[in-house]
């Protein structure tokens, strides 16, 4: 089967939607399928990742996102043309399947929904949360989300919070399958000493970690308020590993407290990814719109408690692993350092609970289930 992404979304530096392709890709390899995915970069780039085929296409810049997006039909056009794909996923509703909508007409097509977009975007971009401009355009998106998804065979989503916003937005055609993670690399056994002593987490210490994009929707500004209320119990430790926009304000806060607030580089190997997560005694998701949030996954993998707000979808991987440590409302800084508190506080049989729940959602499983749907609605 030949199976052709199209994200614009992905980015070769990216953080879950990066992981997600890449492990497809694998699995597709793997599984006898052929994979092809094209995304929107600065210039054409063709190389072959995992065993299937990335390819970007030149694309202009998005606002200050870091993310660059398709405007030009043509290009994908002639990759639908030449591929000839049995199956199309497309991994963002804004604007592409409409753009190639008669060129796909015939072959099954899905969505991924990777991005709660409507309300992300204006978050993302221009830095807006819960005012008239964002809820405006939130209400505008939601029917062309609706346009641009309908027609397709089916939407998925990750989770019950994903489920919730496709319903919102009147879809129907809805299909759940969570995400997945190697349970194999996210393991408690990655826990190292030696790294937490080079991080300054004392014999006695505490490390708290936020790995991802330092920007307003990843609620990295909520965590910096939570230092406040944190930094008053002694032996903490904050590790925050990633880059972004907000990259100058992270760094001005970790300046007035360095022995409190260590700063990384952004993660991108998974080995790495898995030895801070099992290093650290809480790990914090406080994005607000998180449509699955696979580092939560992939920190329960590891057995560390995770501290999440409520109203997304880390808090459903929390609340089934039988975490209590979620918080709202989700902008309280002083909510949040309540809630990495209460994570810490796991005991060992807890933290068990963690990584025997987390086995379950493996890469297999979530790629297996999407195929299945797939060869339902394929045409034989």
């Amino acid at each position: 089967m030949r199976v052709l992404d199209i994200n614009n979304l992905y980015s070769p530096t990216g953080g879950g939607i990066r992981i997600y392709h890449h492990e497809r890709l694998k699995w597709c390899k793997t599984n006898g399928h052929e994979n092809l995915l094209i995304y929107p970069s600065s210039k054409n780039t063709t190389v072959s990742l995992n065993g299937g085929t990335v390819k970007g296409l030149k694309s202009p810049k998005l606002a200050g996102s870091g993310y660059n997006f398709f405007t030009r039909r043509e290009p994908i056009r002639e990759v639908l043309k030449e591929f000839n794909p049995d199956i199309v996923e497309f991994g963002s509703g804004m604007v592409v399947p409409g753009m190639v909508k008669k060129q796909t007409s015939g072959i099954p097509s899905f969505a991924y929904f990777h991005s709660n977009w409507p309300e992300t975007l204006p978050m993302s971009v221009l830095g807006l949360n819960a005012n008239v401009v964002s809820r405006l355009f939130s209400l505008l998106s939601l029917p062309l989300m609706r346009k641009a998804y309908q027609p397709l065979n089916a939407v998925i989503g990750g989770s019950d919070y994903s489920v919730q916003k496709l319903k919102k937005a009147g879809l129907t055609n809805i299909r759940k399958v969570p995400l997945g993670t190697n349970p194999d690399i996210f393991h408690p056994n990655m826990r190292s000493e030696a790294l937490r002593r080079t991080l300054g987490i004392g014999k006695n210490g505490k490390m708290i970690l936020y790995m991802g994009r330092l920007a307003p929707e990843k609620g990295i500004h909520v965590l910096l308020e939570a230092c406040n209320t944190l930094f008053t119990h002694n032996n903490l430790v904050l590790v925050i590993a990633g880059e972004g926009h907000w990259d100058k304000k992270v760094r001005r806060t970790a300046a007035a407290d360095p022995a409190g607030i260590k700063l990384l580089p952004k993660v991108n190997g998974r080995t790495e990814a898995a030895q801070l997560m099992a290093s650290a005694d809480a790990f914090v998701a406080a994005g607000p719109l998180e449509t699955f949030s696979l580092t939560t996954l992939e920190a329960l993998s590891c057995g560390t408690p995770v501290a999440a707000c409520s109203q997304a979808a880390a808090s459903e991987l929390i609340t089934k692993a039988g975490g209590d440590s979620t918080y709202s409302p989700w902008n309280s800084g002083e909510a949040l350092a309540k809630a990495i508190l209460k994570a810490m506080e796991a005991d060992k049989a807890k933290k068990e609970g963690f990584r025997n729940f987390a086995e379950k959602y493996t890469w297999d499983a979530c790629f297996t289930r999407m195929f299945q749907i797939y060869k339902g609605h394929r045409k034989l």
